[in-house]
């Protein structure tokens, strides 16, 4: 079957933009086309004129007027405003035969690939209105792939485009088009740019030297080993450029040259120098054509490339990568919301291939090597851009099956993630909860009094809607990533900012689940007194006051009066998952909030470092649970190489991340008192990145804790029929016992669960694990080779799930 479509086109001049006294280097930048399969679809071999040659005249072409076509019609190849290039063909039908093909024009010979599926595209047009044609493909047999049969030709150049596959062994075939129709007598039709092409070819990027642009006078032009690059010499402030904006001098300009229209994404050689998050920001234009360099609103933002970018040959430069400072890396800036600004595509379009694109600067430190414009459709590896190859349609590397919904969609309790440009791609298949990672944080909305940049709580909040998950604001109030203004004010004006900045947050997100008000406000964390650098407004709130906890009091009675009701108010903190001393610290604030109902959520954040083994987290749960609150645990991350060992391989990197998650996760998720855990981070870019605690690779490929973690929520869904068979207790032998060498324990289990077996010697300490994984309900047999251990008596215990057994066994030697 052939898939037809019809685009109108309106043709223009080019025009050619000029600003101020910028000169602009032009790039005549080479590049093939797709891989096409006819030649000379536009005419422009042809020389202008009438062709009286009908087999030969035109290169790529054969023409055909039957006998019973009296008078013949005129072919010319003829100037003008046109599609591609300046030439088209003309025909002029003066009549018409017996048959349609009777007036034809085929291009000829058309070189294709048996079994593929290839795009027919040609532009028409009419010296008047009610003229028809045919356009087909076929083989030299006459037996056609495709056709769009008597098409209406109106006097506005149009394009008609199908798909066809070759069916049969043919390597050339012919692509006819007919005239010769009762209609078209006394009309001219005139046709160019025909292209047969295969569009799974691929096509390579435009790429761009930045060096070889009209640089801005603050640009430094230098080269490092093998590479020339260019970097700015001042700081985004420095002289005429803002945070918004890059001012005068402080620009780059180029003239780009495409072969082909369409949509492009943007790339960008970089280096983030030694500053890292201090060195990693430039501004490029929001589309072609010279713009202001005063004006904000002509410019986006790229930042935070110190943890973005790709620099393997064979990775692809797709979504944020995680590449950190002094190395040289690809960023896919139209594929990313850098900042938490609104990504795009740049569209060429068929009326002018030569564009105007300029790029500006921000922070020194950052260096540009090159920039490279591939198609939006085509995904290109690190070895594509530095090469100038082209892309592939499709990703190499293993399929990856996403869950058919959210992994706790329709469940008592939710999954959820944080938004961020780094892990929103398919977001929406795993989570069904939503925090924004840094976009609510009040340094991001409002770092320059009163101009707020709502982009990324935008986006964050718009995805909780259009799927219809929860939505928790992070955060209100904090010591950390605050706008630097607000220490400088009195308390007086302080606390009317204060209350501007809840009621703007309310006011714009009226659909909220829950607002964390305060954010780790026990001592020695973040609270907003000064100190540390941190912001310094707690007198603004209260001060200590009374309680010792005023200041955290007045911020959830603001919230509570500010916010709407059905909203739910959350207090969240650090370190209590590790330490029952911190959560009774904790307990005390959450009390005092509680006893003036102002608080309404139990947050605890669930990073790495508070969940290491030996880590009282059911003791913590129940205790906070006791005051019969729900609670939630907000940033949970598992890492597979907490100490960024180098010599740690990813297979031991996948095991430890796997270990750790079957020993903590049910703990928590199986909590009675916890509504719901949100990862923070699952996808390369996440903040414990070198600690690998990603869930699934760049490619979308899922490590093992992954793996689980789906074959875990499926059983928490799916309830274990009961079987009579299968004792409720835990039970585990050791055999022989006493033993000699190796010993035999066997357990049963009542229910599936995360299991783990180790044994310890008399002072505690864990000389072996024996087992640690996911297990079916049934009866299990382990062999323990105890190579090593000296004679002596050693304790053996069990875990799964909620359930401990323990016993001893005697090693003699």
């Amino acid at each position: 079957m052939s898939t037809v479509t019809m685009r109108g086109r309106r043709l223009g001049a080019r025009k050619s933009a000029f600003w101020g006294s910028i000169l602009l280097l032009v790039l005549f930048i080479g590049v093939e086309a797709r891989a096409q399969s006819n030649t000379n679809g536009s005419f422009e071999e042809t020389p202008v004129g009438a062709v009286t040659d009908l087999g030969g005249g035109i290169a790529g072409w054969t023409l055909n007027v039957g006998s019973d076509v009296d008078p013949a019609p005129v072919f010319e190849i003829v100037e003008g405003d046109v599609p591609d290039g300046s030439k088209a063909l003309a025909i002029t039908i003066n009549a018409v035969g017996a048959n349609a093909w009777h007036i034809e024009a085929t291009a000829f010979p058309v070189v294709v690939e048996p079994g593929v599926t290839y795009t027919y595209s040609v532009w028409a047009r009419a010296a008047q209105d009610g003229a028809v044609a045919s356009f087909t493909v076929g083989n030299q047999s006459f037996q056609e792939y495709g056709r769009l049969h008597e098409q209406s030709i109106s006097t506005t150049w149009q394009e008609y485009t199908f798909e066809f596959t070759v069916t049969d062994e043919e390597t050339e075939i012919r692509a006819p088009m007919h005239f010769s129709l009762a209609a078209n007598v006394g009309n001219t039709i005139y046709i160019d740019h025909l292209r047969i092409v295969n569009p799974l070819a691929g096509a390579p990027p435009v790429v761009v030297e930045a060096e070889s642009g009209t640089l801005g006078s603050e640009f430094a032009t230098e080269t490092e080993g093998d590479v020339t690059y260019i970097t700015i010499t001042t700081d985004y402030n420095e002289t005429t450029g803002d945070g918004d904006h890059p001012g005068e001098n402080r620009t780059a300009s180029y003239e780009v040259t495409f072969t082909e229209p369409g949509w492009y994404d943007l790339y960008a050689r970089v280096y983030v120098g030694s500053g890292s998050f201090n060195d990693d920001s430039f501004f490029y234009a929001d589309s072609f054509g010279v713009k202001d360099p005063e004006l904000p609103d002509d410019w986006i933002v790229a930042n935070q490339l110190a943890s973005a970018g790709y620099t393997e040959p064979d990775e692809y430069v797709t979504g944020l990568g995680a590449a950190g400072a002094e190395v040289w890396k690809w960023v896919n800036l139209s594929e990313n919301s850098f900042n938490d600004v609104p990504s795009d595509s740049f569209y060429v379009s068929p009326e002018a291939l030569t564009l105007t694109f300029q790029i500006g600067a921000r922070e020194n430190g950052l260096r540009i090597d090159k920039l490279a414009f591939g198609r939006s459709d085509l995904y290109f590896t690190v070895a594509n851009l530095d090469n100038g190859e082209p892309g592939s349609p499709v990703m190499e590397g293993p399929a990856v099956e996403l869950p058919e919904q959210p992994l706790a969609a329709g469940l008592d309790k939710f999954l959820g993630n944080i938004y961020s440009t780094s892990q929103v791609e398919n977001f929406e298949y795993y989570w069904n909860y939503v925090i924004p990672e840094n976009a609510g944080k009040w340094g991001s909305v409002e770092a320059t009094r009163d101009e707020m940049n709502w982009a990324g709580l935008d986006a964050a909040y718009a995805l909780a809607q259009e799927h219809g998950m929860g939505f928790n604001f992070h955060v209100l109030v904090w010591g950390s990533q605050q706008p630097a203004w607000i220490s400088e004010l009195t308390p007086a004006e302080q606390l009317e900012e204060i209350r501007e900045w809840f009621e703007a947050v309310a006011e714009r997100y009226p659909s909220m689940d829950v607002v964390q008000v305060v954010n780790e406000p026990l001592p020695g964390h973040n609270p907003p007194d000064g100190g540390n650098g941190r912001a310094n407004y707690v007198e603004a709130l209260g001060g200590a006051g009374e309680t010792g906890w005023d200041w955290v009091i007045t911020a959830f009675e603001l919230a509570r009066e500010i916010f709407p009701e059905g909203t739910r108010l959350m207090l969240n903190d650090y370190g209590i998952l590790s330490s029952t001393g911190s959560a009774r610290s904790y307990l005390e604030i959450i009390e005092l909030l509680q006893a003036r109902d102002l608080i309404d959520v139990i947050g605890v954040q669930g990073h790495a470092f508070s969940t290491r083994p030996g880590a009282p987290i059911e003791d913590v749960l129940d205790l906070l649970a006791a005051t019969g609150l729900p609670i939630q645990v907000t940033e949970l991350d598992i890492d597979g190489n907490p100490n960024r060992d180098p010599f740690v391989t990813p297979a031991q990197s996948d095991q430890n991340q796997l270990n750790d998650i079957q020993r903590i996760f049910p703990v928590i998720w199986e909590h009675p008192a916890v509504e719901g855990i949100t990862f923070w981070g699952w996808r390369p870019g996440l903040w414990r990145n070198e600690e690998e605690a990603y869930l699934v690779h760049a490619n979308g490929e899922e490590r093992p804790a992954m793996v689980w973690l789906r074959e875990y929520m499926t059983s928490y869904r799916t309830p274990v029929e009961p079987r009579e068979e299968l004792p409720s207790d835990l039970t585990v032998e050791a055999w022989p016992n006493p033993s000699t060498g190796a010993t035999q324990f066997r357990y049963t289990l009542s229910e599936p669960a995360p299991v783990t077996l180790r044994v310890y010697d008399l002072m505690g300490r864990e000389v072996a694990t024996v087992v640690s994984e996911w297990q079916a309900a049934g009866t299990h047999e382990v062999r323990f080779d105890p190579d090593g251990l000296g004679s002596g008596l050693y304790v053996y215990r069990l875990d799964a799930g909620h359930h401990r057994q323990s016993g001893r066994w005697v090693l003699v030697r």
